[in-house]
């Protein structure tokens, strides 16, 4: 039973758990865009380098003229897709990565089947090399592999001779077999080397006591969010009062929780992509668009809310307009810092906070 399941997640998901799988969808995408980017435009000068060959010689070549200049404008209509149309219908890469493997298939099967007096090569070279350039789950290309072995089979026992249809029949069947079990284990690599590095930059952008992204995530993104914005982007710097003392206090636990709490109730409001600490004690949240007035007003709940815990947060917050000109990232963080610091000095002017009568 263990065996057949860990097979079965080996064809299912590439030998990956179901919820690592989908947490590593988009890093997918990203990797057959850039793929897609790169092959279509490829394979589209091939066909119309073969299309320009074909019509000024005779023979082979001139017989497929019109099927190179067929695959020729189809690559290239996959290379205007992923450039134009994929950024706003990201559920498009996949269309075209099966779209670019048909025309493949088709090509080399059509190519096939011209001589029926000589053996097949093209559709078997399709059949091992297609599969194994692109991402996707083990089960969906080796359904497309039996497909194409179908469809090629059938063809050739209507189209050929009998003695080389018979021998193009069990080439096929077998070169299938082999392609799909190379298919499913090169996959379970490619999605393995995908999660490793998936982790390894998890690793580089997150503060791993708080779960939040780290200081080095925060100073590359500072270039990305006028960008991102149409209208302003808010910021808030919080700083934590009383951590030193916690830590002195009851021990560095209890301080770890007090920031872990802190960085829940900001990354539950900002979102896991816009909350960062940038320092021992202190956080950094943008907010791309937003009202500064709703803001404000939710910062202060979320103060009340670690009040009621026992925990105290310094927060300051500052706005740019896009309206005013170009968005000055480092102005603005300095700015809300400012704010939180008047804050800051505001805590410890109280009687019960001053750690002069402690």
């Amino acid at each position: 039973m263990h065996y057949f399941v860990e097979f079965l997640k080996l064809f299912l998901y590439a030998g990956v758990e179901k919820e690592e799988y989908n947490k590593l969808l988009p890093s997918v995408q990203r990797e057959n865009k850039m793929l897609l980017s790169v092959f279509s435009p490829l394979a589209a000068v091939i066909f119309f380098l073969l299309w320009i060959v074909s019509m000024t010689s005779g023979g082979f070549a001139a017989v497929n003229a019109s099927t190179y200049l067929a695959s020729g404008i189809i690559m290239l209509l996959i290379l205007l897709c992923v450039r134009y149309f994929v950024p706003k219908h990201p559920g498009l890469i996949m269309l075209l990565v099966y779209v670019l493997e048909i025309v493949l298939y088709a090509f080399g099967i059509r190519v096939s089947m011209l001589h029926a007096e000589k053996p097949a090569v093209s559709a078997v070279a399709f059949l091992l090399v297609s599969p194994l350039i692109f991402y996707d789950r083990p089960v969906r290309l080796s359904a497309l592999l039996a497909a194409v072995v179908a469809v090629f089979c059938w063809m050739v026992a209507r189209l050929k001779t009998p003695d080389v249809a018979e021998t193009d029949i069990w080439n096929m069947i077998t070169f299938g077999i082999v392609a799909i079990v190379a298919t499913v284990f090169i996959m379970r690599i490619k999605y393995r080397a995908l999660a490793q590095s998936r982790q390894i930059e998890y690793m580089s952008q997150t503060d791993l006591l708080t779960g939040v992204k780290n200081r080095n995530h925060f100073e590359n993104q500072l270039r990305v969010y006028p960008d991102m914005c149409k209208e302003n982007v808010i910021c808030v710097y919080g700083d934590v009062n009383g951590l030193h003392e916690t830590n002195n206090r009851e021990g560095h636990q209890a301080g770890d929780r007090m920031l872990a709490e802190v960085a829940v109730k900001l990354q539950r409001r900002f979102g896991p992509e816009h909350t960062y600490r940038v320092g021992g004690d202190e956080f950094v949240a943008f907010e791309v668009d937003g009202r500064p007035e709703k803001t404000v007003s939710e910062i202060d709940q979320i103060s009340q809310e670690l009040n009621e815990e026992g925990y105290h947060v310094s927060f300051g917050v500052s706005v740019q307009d896009k309206a005013q000109g170009a968005l000055n990232m480092q102005k603005l963080v300095k700015e809300a810092e400012n704010n939180m610091f008047s804050a800051k000095r505001e805590f410890y002017r109280q009687p019960e906070h001053n750690r002069r009568n402690r």
